[in-house]
């Protein structure tokens, strides 16, 4: 079977926060990750792509586009810890949705915005600690 042909190709600014509702937490300790999103949509509504920051953390996407309003997709990251042990396998999931336009905006980015979660445990970038799966979190993508 022929692979459809890549329609679309982009890169965004990807950032992630722990769902924390107390204002008193500053902005560093909400931070989940931050990297670069690099996703290619096939014409049959494919994806694939990678999401990561360099000689830190990297996974492999793939996904889907979603029959939805305003137009969605779901992705499965899944890649090796580049830091610390360099062992440790990591698994997400992401759900984005591109956000409409305001009227009255002026300078408006292109924006996906959902959220992740935590698919397998693992320990952090320096090879220490216990990340469990199930955390969830808020992610926001800005288009380059």
């Amino acid at each position: 079977m022929e692979k459809a042909p890549i329609v679309k190709r982009s890169v965004w600014s990807y950032r992630s926060f722990f769902n924390n509702p107390d204002l008193n937490t500053g902005l560093k300790d909400l931070e989940l990750g931050d990297g670069t999103l690099n996703l290619a949509i096939s014409s049959d509504g494919k994806i694939t792509g990678k999401i990561g920051t360099a000689g830190e953390w990297s996974l492999n996407l793939t996904g889907k586009l979603l029959n939805t309003n305003p137009q969605g997709m779901t992705l499965i990251g899944t890649g090796v810890n580049k830091a610390g042990t360099g062992t440790a396998l990591w698994e997400y999931g992401y759900e984005f949705y591109y956000l409409p336009k305001i009227n009255g905006g002026i300078n408006q980015a292109t924006v996906l915005a959902g959220s992740v979660v935590r698919l397998k445990d693992h320990p952090g970038l320096d090879g220490t600690g216990d990340h469990k799966a199930g955390v969830v979190g808020t992610a926001y993508c800005v288009l380059h």
